[in-house]
């Protein structure tokens, strides 16, 4: 009984012994005299009953570790635990048995991980809630997860959601229309809604990404990314993803961290960090996040100005009750935006431009301001049962001009080029209340979360073009004299108001102490309302039912195997011959798989065999002719066509050994029709590569070398085509090394593209979309953590 109560005073005080980390060096030996050691170069009083560690060896510890990581590491394997006390103390007590209640906790607490990753050291987490909102760790959750944490983000130098994504197991990315509209893909359909802190916002407008920003990933300190259907907790979308950026929180103690990097193309860069308690009993804690970066790019007169601010406050209402309330501003300044990328012949084959090759025009720009405001209000009713409430509020505001460019008729290099301009407006509005508790069933104790959100997107903009359409040879031009546009005429308006709403419930039950089975359902509502000068219609769905279900299996202490089934659907905007709009679509995700978790959690590895179906696509109907839609202008369509993709997932995160990260993930997939007119056809050719694989390793040199830290990542994806245009499959190479001048002080680098592989990032047509990726570049960063 002392466990929990011990366990709960730990996590409810983080000190100084978990987030500061210090040199040990202790060779292999009897546990008990190697944790003797330990704890007094910790400068730590640890008490044991000696029968516990009786005839137990310990590998030792070598590198730079907080008191618990490094307790953490002697006692790996071991089934016992360090548990915080008062007073700088710990007690050895044995770790508590499976299906056994495990407490949240905000760092590394005992001999495990917590939610929060950061100060962790490490590249994988104790815990997550994206895919039910229940607390699990990832071993107990039955589908894919794959989690991007603070550390590999600081070791690859990743500055966007978009490095984040190339990252991260089973995750394509490709550019839309423009070098700021990237997509991302999973299972072979497109990510429509990005979270914050668990709460969905939807990016799946054609310009979504032209007003949403995700340039800077400073204030977050992990993403966390469920594989497949996720309609449980997000509603309406594809059977694709979920892609939740979590936030940084306030500290109990005071800690400041600041950076300033420079690289490749004048890219410069400063960051603060600072955060801790605002009054002396720690009731009020508060954090803030500054960071500027200004660079010129490997494009032709492409530039770009970022700017972020970050603030969180908390407040301990009392014991059982937190409210926090946060606030960011990001802008980005995008100037010689490149809206339409490279041709090729009308062969599709390449015309092999250099890298820098731009026809944006010197004058081309994307300008965007995002605005968030956030908070929660959390409530313990007892141990068992908790409340959180929060909302999430975006306001954002966008403009570009620019161009794109198509071939004249029958000619090859001759091109005609077409201004436009836009500007944006986006509002987006989120409320999420969840009731988590457990209760008692037949003699055991089961968990249940019932939740509702509700989410408003209202995204409006007026779009315009040029009287000047000019004509050039894309070989013999100065692309340099093309002349600023003058938009003329009336702006043409568009709106887009979308509307969701949902109610949730999930249970995990335990009927024994291997067995788990978790069950939920959504009963969803969408109304989506679209206004613009092509179509203005109004879709709804009411009522939805969209199940999950999953079991999972403890083959032993470290292995699971599951299997799990998920769904999500899609409101269509296509019309039926009988001018009826189509059916929804229904996507859903099988997966089985089994699920390791070694080193008390400090490496997860997974393996998953996964089919994921979405029914109900619209194919035309040709015959019917353009008689259909509200103005009876548009295609004829009919929902049979279907797709099915069949692939499986490997994947290893987190700590192969003390001072040894890695994160390594293989995905195969094969998404096909399966149904309607293009059954057999391959489905999502030019943005789903077949094969892709992503390796990141850091290794803390030991002895002598201690104070460096070096690593390497490698990406591998198979071949992109669509159509006569194709990107072979490609390896990029990307090395990093860190220095620890001393306690605080660190200096990094980070060496991209090593063997400067010359790719497409993305392809579309012979007229436009094709867009190249980085050449060799490099970044210094010089970091301070006290």
């Amino acid at each position: 009984m002392a466990t929990p109560a011990l366990g709960h005073a730990a996590e409810g005080q983080v000190t100084a012994r978990t987030l500061h980390q210090q040199e040990f060096a202790i060779e292999a030996g009897a546990l008990a005299t190697v944790l003797n050691s330990f704890a007094t170069e910790a400068g730590v009083v640890l008490s044991f009953d000696n029968g516990l560690t009786e005839g137990k060896q310990s590998r030792g510890i070598n590198g730079r570790y907080s008191i618990d990581q490094g307790f953490a590491v002697l006692l790996s394997g071991s089934g016992l635990q360090a548990v915080a006390g008062g007073d700088n103390s710990y007690v050895l007590l044995p770790v508590a048995p499976s299906g056994s209640l495990q407490l949240d906790a905000t760092n590394v607490t005992g001999s495990g991980l917590g939610t929060i990753t950061e100060d962790s050291g490490s590249y994988t987490t104790g815990n997550t809630t994206t895919a039910t909102r229940m607390n699990l760790s990832l071993r107990e959750t039955p589908q894919s997860i794959s989690v991007v944490t603070r550390q590999q983000m600081d070791d690859q130098n990743m500055q966007s959601l978009e490095d984040v994504a190339r990252a991260a197991t089973g995750i394509s990315t490709v550019k839309g229309f423009g070098t700021e509209r990237p997509l991302y893909y999973s299972r072979g359909f497109q990510v429509d809604d990005l979270q914050f802190d668990g709460l969905p916002s939807s990016v799946t407008e054609s310009f979504s990404m032209d007003v949403m920003s995700v340039n800077n990933m400073a204030m977050y300190d992990r993403v966390e990314i469920v594989r497949g259907a996720n309609g449980l907790m997000q509603g309406a979308g594809n059977p694709s993803a979920a892609i939740n950026m979590v936030r940084k929180r306030p500290t109990r103690e005071y800690r400041l961290k600041a950076e300033i990097g420079a690289g490749s193309w004048d890219n410069y860069r400063t960051q603060l960090d600072v955060g801790g308690p605002l009054n002396a009993e720690g009731t009020v804690r508060g954090r803030t996040v500054l960071m500027y970066n200004s660079r010129n790019s490997y494009q032709d007169y492409a530039d770009k100005d970022n700017q972020l601010f970050y603030a969180i406050g908390e407040v301990d209402l009392n014991d059982s009750t937190t409210v926090a309330v946060g606030a960011s501003f990001q802008q980005d300044n995008s100037g010689g935006y490149d809206w339409g990328g490279l041709p090729t012949h009308l062969d599709g084959s390449s015309y092999n431009f250099s890298r820098s090759k731009s026809f944006a025009g010197k004058w081309a720009y994307l300008d965007k301001i995002n605005r968030n405001v956030f908070a929660d209000i959390k409530h313990s009713f007892n141990e068992d049962w908790n409340l959180t409430v929060a909302t999430n509020l975006i306001w954002s505001n966008s403009d570009f001009l620019a161009q794109v460019g198509y071939h004249t008729k029958d000619t090859d290099s001759t091109m005609q080029y077409w201004p436009n301009s836009a500007r944006y407006d986006d509002e987006q509005i989120n409320l999420d209340a969840a009731l988590n508790g457990a209760f008692n069933l037949l003699g055991r104790k089961h968990e249940v979360v019932i939740g509702t959100n509700l989410r408003r997107d209202r995204l409006q903009y007026v779009t315009g073009s040029s009287s000047v359409n000019p004509i050039v040879d894309i070989l013999d031009f100065d692309t340099s004299t093309f002349p600023k546009p003058q938009i003329v005429g009336s702006l043409t308006p568009s709106r887009h108001v979308r509307k969701d709403k949902g109610i949730y419930a999930a249970t995990r039950l335990n009927p024994f102490d291997d067995l788990h089975v978790i069950l939920g359902s959504r009963l969803s509502w969408v109304d989506y309302d679209t206004q613009g000068p092509w179509e203005t219609d109004r879709f709804r769905e009411n009522r939805k039912i969209i199940p999950y279900g999953g079991i999972v299996y403890d083959v032993n202490d470290t292995t699971s195997v599951y299997a799990s089934y998920t769904e999500i659907y899609k409101m269509q905007s296509n019309y039926s011959v009988d001018n009826k709009l189509l059916e929804p679509t229904t996507g859903s995700n099988y997966e089985v798989g089994v699920k390791n978790e070694l080193f008390d959690g400090r490496l997860n590895t997974s393996l998953a065999l996964f089919q994921v179906d979405q029914t109900g696509l619209a194919q035309v109907v040709p015959e019917a002719g353009r008689v259909c839609g509200p103005t009876r202008d548009s295609r004829c369509y009919t929902e049979g066509a279907k797709v099915r993709n069949r692939g499986f997932d490997a994947e290893v995160s987190g700590e192969l050994m003390p001072g040894w990260n890695a994160s390594m993930g293989y995905t195969y997939s094969h998404p096909e029709y399966v149904a309607g007119s293009r059954k057999g056809d391959t489905y999502g050719t030019e943005n789903s590569p077949q094969r892709l694989f992503k390796a990141a390793t850091t290794y803390q040199l030991p002895g002598s070398l201690d104070q460096w830290r070096v690593g390497t990542s490698v990406y591998h994806q198979s071949k992109l085509y669509l159509n006569s245009i194709s990107q072979s499959a490609y390896n990029l190479v990307d090395l990093n090394a860190n220095f620890r001048i001393d306690q605080n002080l660190s200096v990094q680098l980070n060496l991209n593209n090593v063997f400067d592989e010359k790719y497409y990032t993305a392809i579309f047509s012979q007229d436009t979309g094709n867009y190249y990726g980085e050449p060799r570049n490099f970044a210094v960063t010089l970091r301070y953590e006290n």
